[in-house]
């Protein structure tokens, strides 16, 4: 054989071992997308709030009469899809300033990303000190967070529970802790975190911290986050104030202020 020849009989080779890694590469993917798209159509379906209820919640959904509070949430999803490329993410959520709760907010970003039908949501709530999240809970809650983090014995599906809002679920506090820190601080709150995140490969998850200005658990909390919301008081807080609360975050994790009125 010529080596003209040879030489375009391996090009040839090459070029069908090229296509069927490209195949297998898409039936992959194929594979996984169909997988992913199964296991959130075969979640369980909680006892779905109506209209008036999400109203009267003040919880977002799609075809809501104040549309510009639902578009604004809308820009924040956008923007942090943008920032990580990807579904799968830990957003931590805490407020500049003692007194400003982000529940609300916290509550509504997850619930933003669940509207999508192919994504899930996971709402945790991290704040011991100011929890609100029972209204946002369909049933009676038996554990929490912390009894998860204090007692090994306690399965994670035990602790996470069904809101009134589809394909969003909720991890409750399960209470105030003087050893907030510490438990925070754990082994144990890094593999919780890593799976759930790995549960669902499109989940969104938001950590609902309590203010910086007012422990230490916003900061033990974002090493464990890929990014980080601020709440600001608009007309409370000083410039030095936020940029604190910016270093405690860390300003690789930092993705953005969001103004309370």
């Amino acid at each position: 054989m010529d080596k003209h020849k040879e030489k375009n009989l391996s090009q040839l080779r090459e070029d069908v071992d090229a296509l069927v890694e490209a195949s297998d590469h898409l039936v992959k993917s194929a594979v996984l997308e169909h997988r992913k798209r199964e296991k959130i159509k075969n979640m369980e379906m909680p006892l779905l709030w109506t209209q008036d209820e999400l109203y009267e919640k003040k919880i977002v959904f799609t075809g809501m009469r104040q549309r510009e509070v639902l578009n604004a949430f809308r820009e924040v999803r956008i923007k942090l899809l943008a920032r990580h490329h990807s579904d799968n993410m830990v957003v931590l959520v805490s407020s500049v300033a003692v007194g400003v709760p982000s529940c609300y907010f916290s509550f509504n970003l997850a619930a933003t990303f669940a509207l999508d039908q192919h994504k899930t949501a996971l709402y945790v709530d991290c704040n011991p000190y100011n929890s609100d999240v029972d209204r946002y809970i369909t049933c009676d809650v038996d554990s929490g967070l912390s009894s998860y983090l204090t007692d090994y014995t306690v399965p994670l599906k035990n602790i996470i529970y069904a809101s009134g809002v589809e394909r969003l679920r909720v991890i409750p506090s399960g209470g105030a802790s003087e050893s907030a820190a510490e438990f925070f601080n754990s082994k144990r709150m890094e593999v919780l975190v890593a799976e759930i995140k790995s549960r669902y490969p499109d989940r969104f998850i938001v950590l609902d911290a309590p203010s910086i200005q007012q422990s230490t658990e916003a900061r033990i909390l974002a090493k464990y986050c890929d990014h980080a919301l601020l709440m600001v008081p608009f007309g409370k807080v000083v410039t030095d104030e936020v940029l604190s609360a910016v270093d405690a975050v860390g300003k690789e994790k930092f993705a953005g202020l969001v103004f309370n009125h």
